[in-house]
């Protein structure tokens, strides 16, 4: 069974709702189809797309280098992660 989520192309990040800290999840690809075609319509300088959350990952969503605040040493972590609390180059990771 297939996941859908809707992604900006310019910044390729997927779509949260309002006052939501997680991504906008879908079961059925018309769900996601009918909230991308309102979000194109509110949003005209933002164009976005639905795909399946395993396109998603393979295609839009790789690995990237990060290096940990303390020990300086590489690790890779997916790119959407980056910035977030389980990012080891950034102090809210090693605070929690």
């Amino acid at each position: 069974m297939s996941v859908y989520v809707i992604m900006n192309v310019g910044t390729e990040h997927l779509y949260h709702k309002p006052n939501h800290y997680s991504h906008a999840y879908y079961a059925t690809e018309r769900g996601a189809k009918s909230a991308c075609t309102k979000l194109n319509k509110r949003r005209i300088n933002e164009q976005y797309v639905v795909m399946t959350s395993a396109e998603f990952e393979k295609n839009h969503n790789p690995f990237v280098v990060v290096y940990n605040l303390i020990t300086k040493r590489p690790v890779e972590i997916r790119r959407a992660d980056v910035g977030s609390c389980i990012d080891p180059s950034m102090e809210l990771y090693h605070c929690m």
